[in-house]
C-alpha cells in the first residue's frame, strides 16, 4: 500500500509512489516535482463542443481503498482541487451544464460528475492516484475519513478541513 505521503514529492524531488528520489541534473529534479496546477487546461471534448466521455475504468467488483494521505496532505490535495474548480473553463462548463439540463437538480448532479472528473483526473494523477474510478474512490474515502474525524458526528474534525470539504 502507498504510504501517507503517496504521490506527494518533497521539496528535494522525491517522487513518492512514482519512483525514488530524483537524481541527476536540476532539470531532472524540476520534472519530478508535481504540477501545482494540474487542472488548468480545458479538455479537448469541451473545446470541440462535445459531451464528456463516460468514466473509464469502471470496476467489475467492489473497490477497495489503495491510497492514504495524512491530514495535512489532504488539505494540500483539497487546495489543488479547489484551484482546478476555480478555473474559468471549468466554471463555464458548469454553467453550460446547468443550462443544458434546464436547471434540473438531479440531471445536473449526474452530468456534473463527468465534468468534475476533468479537474479531478489530472489532480489525482499528479498525486499518484489512478486516474479512474479507483482514484475517485480513494479520494472520496480519504476526504470522508479526515472530514469525519474520530467521532461519528465529525465534531472533532479540524474546522479548516470541514470548511473546505
Amino acid at each position: 500500500r502507498p504510504s501517507a505521503a503517496a504521490g506527494r514529492p518533497s521539496a528535494a524531488g522525491a517522487a513518492g509512489s512514482r519512483g525514488g528520489p530524483a537524481e541527476g541534473t536540476a532539470e531532472d529534479a524540476a520534472r519530478s516535482l508535481m504540477d501545482e496546477n494540474a487542472a488548468r487546461q480545458r479538455p479537448q471534448w469541451a473545446l470541440e463542443g462535445e459531451a464528456p466521455p463516460p468514466l473509464a475504468g469502471a470496476p467489475d467488483g467492489p473497490l477497495e481503498r489503495t491510497m492514504h494521505l495524512t491530514l495535512t496532505l489532504s488539505g494540500d490535495f483539497i487546495e489543488e482541487l479547489a484551484r482546478g474548480y476555480s478555473q474559468q473553463w471549468f466554471q463555464d462548463l458548469v454553467h453550460a451544464c446547468a443550462r443544458d439540463c434546464h436547471y434540473d437538480r438531479s440531471d445536473f448532479l449526474r452530468r456534473l460528475q463527468h465534468i468534475a472528473f476533468e479537474v479531478q483526473k489530472p489532480v489525482l494523477e499528479n498525486w499518484g492516484f489512478e486516474g479512474d474510478a479507483q482514484g475517485l474512490y480513494d479520494m472520496t474515502c480519504i476526504l470522508q475519513e479526515h472530514s469525519r474525524g474520530c467521532r461519528s458526528d465529525g465534531s472533532d474534525a479540524p474546522a479548516w478541513l470541514k470548511e473546505r470539504v
